[in-house]
């Protein structure tokens, strides 16, 4: 079974997996990911002990709804495609819209889950968190250009009920907290992968959180949790932009770089792989 990412996430490192599978440790206990995002490593290795964390509460919603009642996930899905497949480009623009608003106003519910999953589909670029509030600004290109909807066809949703059982046939914790807490559960013999968001220039709009704040000071907090799992005999790799700032904080550790094409800017740049074995 070859699982897949059920969500469109930005940073999504299901291109990439070839990069880094040569990098993971052969043998590892219990799998640890502090910012899981959708998840790509985890659903490619299949560990059979887990745990995963994000900071977003929306994604995490996401993940424990796919866990306990994808049925209902996929039900709505084919519901809201019968309806929206028919309408104009200009009144399925309107009609996310409308629904992108109304997420901030919603419990953490599997309705407002399978609204977030939906709409970050519809949207360019996943994108429908903008300067710290939920907006939907345009249609995704495969909508527009190939009227083309993969996540409300067949494989996408069979593909949520594999993850879902996968998810309930191995041990594993699916967590919303800061990840210092996360690393602090990591043990002699476990392995960590790290995808944190990248602390570099940019002029993106978007943000993977509300008000998070990512400098140099991030940075510097990941490398002293890092030193903790080196005492603690945990191998951990990290993937991370590739900045002299990054290049000099961790220049005691292994690095090597990749080549990924970045959409929102439009070109090739080079990521670093980051490891303490």
């Amino acid at each position: 079974m070859s699982l897949k990412t059920f969500i469109s996430w930005l940073g999504n490192k299901s291109k990439h997996l070839r990069h880094i599978i040569p990098h993971i440790p052969k043998e590892y206990n219990t799998y640890i990911e502090p910012f899981v995002g959708s998840g790509a490593l985890l659903l490619k290795l299949e560990p059979e002990s887990w745990i995963i964390n994000d900071l977003n509460k929306d994604l995490v919603n996401c993940w424990k709804y796919i866990k306990s009642d994808p049925e209902t996930i996929i039900e709505s899905f084919k519901k809201f495609g019968k309806r929206f497949k028919k309408m104009t480009k200009e009144n399925k623009t309107l009609y996310c819209r409308e629904l992108t608003s109304k997420i901030d106003d919603m419990k953490y519910d599997i309705h407002r889950s399978i609204t977030y999953m939906l709409m970050k589909y519809c949207a360019y670029m996943g994108n429908i968190l903008v300067n710290n509030k939920f907006y939907f600004n345009s249609l995704a290109l495969n909508i527009t250009l190939h009227n083309k909807y993969g996540f409300l066809d067949n494989p996408h949703l069979n593909n949520i009920l594999d993850v879902s059982d996968y998810l309930n046939n191995t041990k594993g914790i699916i967590l919303n907290k800061d990840y210092k807490n996360i690393l602090s559960k990591a043990k002699s013999g476990d392995f960590v992968f790290m995808d944190p968001p990248y602390v570099e220039e940019h002029d993106y709009r978007f943000n993977y959180n509300k008000d998070e704040i990512l400098d140099e000071s991030f940075i510097i907090g990941l490398l002293e949790q890092v030193k903790k799992l080196d005492n603690k005999d945990v191998k951990w790799l990290m993937t991370q932009s590739d900045t002299k700032t990054i290049r000099s904080i961790f220049k005691e550790y292994k690095i090597e770089t990749f080549i990924v094409y970045r959409m929102g800017q439009k070109k090739y740049v080079n990521e670093l792989i980051i490891k303490n074995y």
